[in-house]
């Protein structure tokens, strides 16, 4: 399913989801500027996707990281326009890599795209805009954001965790450096954050400022437990965090101890 909201009169926040009960299971936000777009959705939502190009001009495609809520609906820009990201999202473009059912179910399984290009530029022209491109590794291995300083927008993509108490995670993050990269955000003193799952917030800085004090206090807390000797079973059962019952569905994907590990163990 696919649904559109307009930020001012410059960009177009394109929601893409799979409807469960007639309701989005989970939004992703893309975004509409000029005729680029900076993520490109779920391919769930690919048909939808494609009906969106035929009415509005897209010459390219950003995408921010090799997550398939952020990838999958690359085909739909196809042959028109040009994607382009960092190398290792390019190979999950290529080949996307195995998603369990839950997964499947949730957000589709993409459909290899072999014509993206590495994005090597370190500012994007985009009409009367110039975007930057900010490093956020953290959430993985390689995820870029696009800062506007004129207008003060930040495109975040997933640098900010989507709950205010992030309370489990998936292994290829690493939360010490999520931590960073929410501070580094924070300074450019954001006036508009377009998060890939929540939208434009027009409240930036305690939006972050929560996400940071939580993750930073559960860091000493971990630390804490790591000097006493504690394993990770034993701190899960300190911490005390509920498990949604959606978990077992993740096959490990998601989890407290992927959270825990990386407090623990992960360096910035």
């Amino acid at each position: 399913m696919i649904e559109f909201e307009q930020f001012e009169d410059t960009v177009t926040c394109i929601k893409t989801a799979s409807p469960l009960g007639g309701q989005a299971i989970m939004w992703v936000y893309a975004y509409h500027v000029e005729d680029v777009v900076i993520d490109a959705g779920c391919w769930n939502a690919v048909e939808e996707l494609r009906t969106f190009t035929k009415k509005h001009k897209v010459k390219r495609v950003f995408v921010t990281h090799n997550h398939e809520d952020h990838y999958g609906g690359c085909a739909a820009f196809l042959p028109e326009a040009e994607v382009f990201t960092g190398p290792i999202t390019l190979e999950s473009l290529r080949e996307p890599y195995p998603l369990p059912e839950f997964f499947q179910f949730v957000w589709g399984r993409p459909e290899p795209v072999t014509e993206g290009k590495q994005l090597e530029a370190t500012s994007i022209e985009v009409g009367e805009f110039s975007f930057e491109v900010v490093n956020l590794s953290g959430h993985c291995e390689e995820m870029v954001g696009f800062w506007e300083p004129e207008r003060k927008w930040f495109f975040s993509s997933d640098a900010v965790p989507l709950p205010s108490r992030k309370q489990m995670s998936m292994p290829e993050e690493n939360i010490p450096k999520m931590i960073i990269r929410m501070q580094e955000i924070r300074n450019r003193d954001v006036a508009v954050l377009f998060d890939g799952h929540r939208g434009p917030i027009l409240d930036p800085q305690d939006h972050i400022d929560k996400r940071i004090q939580f993750l930073s206090n559960l860091q000493v807390q971990v630390q804490d437990m790591v000097a006493e000797g504690k394993t990770v079973p034993e701190m899960k059962q300190v911490l005390g965090f509920p498990e949604p019952w959606y978990l077992p569905n993740t096959e490990r994907r998601f989890g407290v101890e992927h959270l825990i590990r990386s407090l623990a163990e992960d360096k910035v």
